[in-house]
């Protein structure tokens, strides 16, 4: 606390100093205006997203409405560059990876929501197994490299922002429901009367599942979102500088018969949606809430000041089949390797026999917080013909996850779990407890058709891990990183400009780890162009250089309990590639027909031997060469449309190239590639209200999306919903 205040008085002064110093410059320039609600967003437009220095991308409120997607993987599946790892099948704890950074729990991914943090322990613990309901979303924004630089605690890969929906001038109210195998419903209120703004919504989704048990139960969720926002214009009532307090609140749930347990390739080849009775009692059941207060005022025509304080909770109790009592890999059952008669057992076609056939499930109980304030500047100035749009900012964070994991055995009797009065044990006691003082500053210089961002952040963390069940990994840690960034975009006509750029990528150690743990880091390098007529045309290529790739033990990529969290260094490793997008609408009289194509080459691979010890990469021997995991080298997405003022349709394809489900040669298999097509259609029944139909996965493939950690396990299947949309 001692090193925050001076710095917090340094950065109010220095706020004041640039009002009194800067506010003469010309008001009319309109370089030196601010956009409306910049506090939630990074980018702000597409317009903003094509003059970016750097790879930045932005999906507007048109694109999310269209298909109206539940999952987030498949909205972001469109955004070349960005890799996601399916693993239930409709997107409940989605897997997010940018430029070949490891998908798995979107560690290695900066997630925000308004601009603000919202993993769980973003510091603490970074495996996300929340994620904002993708229907909060009014836009989302992807950037990458340089773009990313500002934003932490792991932005090795980049970072993505969900914007929720903004409070109306105008009084609005919205329903939106749809029926099938998932059922939605949503309401709103929104408007603002005199100086109060205020937004409310509800939305629920749930299904039945698409998987099948022994026992006939249901596989599947239901989840519910609550959000309320209130907005008072200090300005307009008490007169003086333009300024507006803002507060959130909102309180989410989910209860979803998940499993990790999946199925040998005979079975899933027999019947993909098949489960074993063994996973008969998983379970996840989570709650999360947040508040955010913020205060945002305009000093002068070019400085603006905005302080937000928020703080996250989130507590979840994960029930799930561990494995076996004597303790045989299960994923090597899966694959055929070993201990096939107790596969029946897994199955509920045999009883247990014996106390080394009791099935093992655990409940992983944990609880998270995620706290702290963001003090940001924005300051335009300009010197002659050179342009500058400085940011700075100073947040102060906290996050904790505190774990009770238990373990108990049960026998399989008739095709039913018979839990073993007593044998519940403590497997997992650990708390780990992050603190952070970050310092970013950017400063983004136009002169003529060149613009520069040159930035950099610092991050003062200390971690510290205590209770361990194993005291020899209770400790505190102390780390200070530096991630600087630079890019460019230099407009050779109005509608073409280069991009490019050069920047730090960093991923933390930690709490717990050895001191030979250290913290993942790369150099990543990005050029490219953009065309905006007479069609929108991007190509950017990509390198990064990793002077120490890091994986991270979980449960979800097979490891036991004892090694949960464990943090391993990979050594070096290269990911690069190409990265392309392109859309244009033709018109014919009244009739629009919207096109999109994006395209990612992906080469991800050591470039150093190593001996692995981390399941996620497998156990063994690494190889100069050897892939990264759940990395596909090529991905495809396509989109084609049809509309006019009343009805609207669309088609909608990703397809992905084979992927590694380890580095380790021996023992390596792959995901086969695969393609899956969604189709939409819509009628304006009058100017607020709309009839709409959906079909993912209208061909109804079958398709794999992970070997992880125990078996295959499919995507959804084909789903059909009907709804309507309504405001009044």
């Amino acid at each position: 606390m001692k090193k925050i205040l001076p710095l917090l008085l340094i950065f109010n002064i220095h706020a004041q100093v640039s009002e009194s110093s800067i506010s003469k410059a010309p008001k009319s320039t309109k370089a030196l205006e601010f956009s409306e609600d910049e506090t939630i967003y990074v980018i702000g437009s597409k317009e903003k997203a094509f003059s970016a220095p750097g790879s930045a991308h932005f999906i507007d409120q048109e694109e999310l409405k269209r298909f109206d997607y539940t999952d987030i993987g498949r909205i972001l599946d469109k955004v070349p560059g960005v890799y996601i790892q399916e693993e239930d099948g409709v997107g409940l704890r989605p897997n997010i990876g940018l430029r070949g950074a490891h998908p798995h729990r979107s560690k290695k991914v900066t997630l925000m929501e308004d601009g603000i943090l919202i993993g769980p322990a973003p510091y603490s613990a970074p495996a996300a197994y929340y994620f904002p309901t993708p229907t909060l979303a009014s836009t989302m924004e992807v950037f990458k490299g340089p773009a990313a630089v500002k934003f932490g605690p792991n932005s090795i890969g980049g970072a993505v922002n969900i914007v929720t929906k903004p409070i109306l001038k105008k009084e609005e109210s919205e329903v939106n429901f749809s029926y099938g195998v998932i059922k939605k419903a949503m309401i709103s209120n929104s408007g603002t009367k005199g100086h109060t703004g205020w937004r409310i919504e509800a939305h629920k989704i749930q299904s039945d599942g698409f998987k099948t048990l022994p026992s006939g139960d249901d596989t599947g969720f239901d989840k519910n979102d609550f959000l309320a926002k209130y907005e008072y214009d200090l300005g307009r009532s008490f007169g003086g500088k333009p300024q507006k307090l803002s507060i959130k609140a909102s309180y989410a749930d989910e209860l979803s018969k998940e499993t990790y347990l999946g199925t040998t390739a005979e079975d899933f080849d027999s019947n993909a949606y098949d489960r074993y009775a063994a996973s008969n009692d998983d379970e996840m059941n989570w709650e999360h809430y947040q508040a955010m207060v913020k205060h945002a005022i305009t000093l002068s025509s070019n400085v603006k000041l905005n302080t937000t304080v928020y703080h996250h909770g989130f507590k979840r109790d994960w029930y799930k089949f561990n494995g076996l009592a004597a303790g045989q890999d299960i994923n090597d059952i899966m694959l055929g390797k070993s201990g096939q008669n107790y596969l029946t057992l897994i199955k509920g076609q045999r009883d247990t026999l014996n106390a080394d056939e009791n099935l093992v499930l655990g409940r992983n109980s944990r609880k998270y917080f995620s706290q702290g304030a963001l003090l940001q500047s924005t300051i335009n100035a300009d010197h002659g013909d050179f342009y500058h749009t400085l940011s700075l900012g100073l947040r102060v964070h906290r996050d904790q996850v505190d774990r009770n994991h238990t373990v108990k055995e049960a026998e399989m009797i008739n095709g039913n779990l018979d839990y073993i009065e007593g044998s519940e044990t403590l497997s997992n006691t650990t708390k780990d407890t992050s603190t952070a003082m970050t310092i970013f500053a950017e400063d983004e210089v136009s002169h003529n058709d060149l613009t520069v961002s040159v930035g950099s952040r610092v991050e003062f963390v200390k971690t510290k891990r205590e209770n361990s069940l194993d005291s020899q990994r209770d400790g505190d840690n102390k780390d200070t990183i530096v991630v600087p960034g630079l890019g460019f975009n230099y407009m050779l006509t109005d509608n073409l400009v280069l991009v490019g750029g050069i920047n730090k990528g960093i991923t933390l150690v930690g709490p717990g780890q050895d001191d030979s743990i250290k913290p993942e880091e790369s150099l990543n390098y990005e050029m490219g162009m953009r065309l905006k007529a007479p069609v929108y045309l991007e190509v950017i290529g990509f390198y990064s250089d990793y002077s120490n790739i890091k994986g991270t033990c979980s449960f979800s990529s097979g490891c036991a309990e004892d090694k949960i969290d464990s943090e391993y260094n990979g050594g070096e490793a290269e990911i690069f590639g190409i990265e392309s997008a392109m859309s244009h609408t033709f018109k014919a009289k009244s009739y629009q027909f919207p096109v999109e194509l994006s395209y990612t080459r992906t080469v991800a691979r050591f470039t150093r031997t190593t001996t692995s010890d981390n399941k996620e990469w497998g156990i063994g021997e690494i190889k100069t060469g050897d892939p990264l995991p759940y990395v596909p080298q090529d991905q495809i997405s396509a989109k084609v449309g049809l509309n006019n003022d009343i009805f609207a349709t669309s088609l909608n394809m990703v397809w992905k190239g084979d992927m590694a489900d380890q580095s380790v040669e021996e023992g390596r298999k792959l995901i086969p590639s695969y393609g899956v097509l969604d189709w939409v259609a819509s009628y304006n029944y009058s100017k607020t209200g709309k009839i709409f139909t959906k079909v993912d996965n209208i061909l109804d493939n079958t398709y794999l999306v992970s070997l992880r950690p125990y078996g295959a396990r499919p995507g959804k299947p084909r789903m059909l919903s009907i709804g309507l949309n309504q405001k009044f």
